[in-house]
Order: structure tokens, then sequence, then C-alpha cells
């Protein structure tokens, strides 16, 4: 039986944030939506992660490979979007694209640690969730209420 693939956003601040803290509750909330869900993201994301990544406050967490290693693992997890939603709901615009890439890719769900983006809650059926807030979700309800 063919279905169609459950979407999830990851915000780049869990992305990151998942690679230089491996035993984190974020890196286990990144590894339960990787396991459930296919990653959306789009060219806007996947640059703001690319750029965030690369900055040179993370070095001594990463090591000289520790980067490339992180991203190319996330991208074997992810599917890339067109994105023509509109989102303008944030206090933090540069937030607003998650939201939008959640409504076109069908995802339900935005992880997200970024204060900005979590006090939306609730967009066009979209809901912001903490790393925390995800991995409870998930334990109430393992199929993912799908």
């Amino acid at each position: 039986m063919n279905h169609k693939p459950a979407y999830i956003v990851v915000d780049t601040n869990v992305l990151i944030s998942a690679g230089l803290l491996p035993q984190s509750t974020t890196a286990q909330a990144l590894a339960l939506a990787v396991e459930h869900f296919v990653m959306a993201q789009n060219q806007d994301t996947w640059h703001e992660l690319e750029t965030r990544i690369a900055r040179p406050k993370f070095d001594r967490y990463f090591g000289e490979f520790g980067r490339l290693r992180h991203l190319i693992k996330i991208a074997q997890s992810v599917e890339f979007f067109e994105v023509t939603a509109q989102a303008s709901v944030s206090r933090d615009k540069s937030d607003d694209k998650f939201l939008a890439l959640a409504i076109d890719a069908g995802a339900r769900w935005v992880i997200s640690g970024d204060p900005d983006l979590k006090d939306v809650q609730v967009y066009k059926g979209v809901e912001v969730l903490s790393p925390t807030e995800f991995l409870d979700r998930m334990s109430q309800n393992p199929k993912h209420n799908a």
C-alpha cells in the first residue's frame, strides 16, 4: 500500500543544536522526527542552515569534518519543496519561511527552539512545538497522530 510520507519542518536552531549536543533533548527530538517523518526543506531554509552552521563560534564543537558529516546526515532525511505559501506572523520575519514551508509540505508540526516562532503556537493548522513538546506529543501517540 503506497501512502504519502508525513512531513515535518525542523527549524535551523534545532538542527544545529542537535549536532552540537548529541546527547541533548534536542538531538533526541531530531532523531525521533527523522524516524517518523520526512523533513521538509527548501532553498531558503537549507541556505540558512549552511550559513549558520559555518559560523566560527561552532568550530570547537564540530572538529574538522563534523559540520560536513552533520549536514550529510540531515540531507539524507530531507525532501525539498518549492514554496509558494506566504506567512507573515512571527515577530522575526525570517522565521516565517518555516511556517510557509510547513504549509506547502503539508506538515502539521514545526519543531523549534526559537522564542519568536514558538510564540506563534499555531498557524493555519501548523503547530509550533519545542523539542520537549514534540517528544511529549510523540510519547502520547507514537503513530504521530497521522
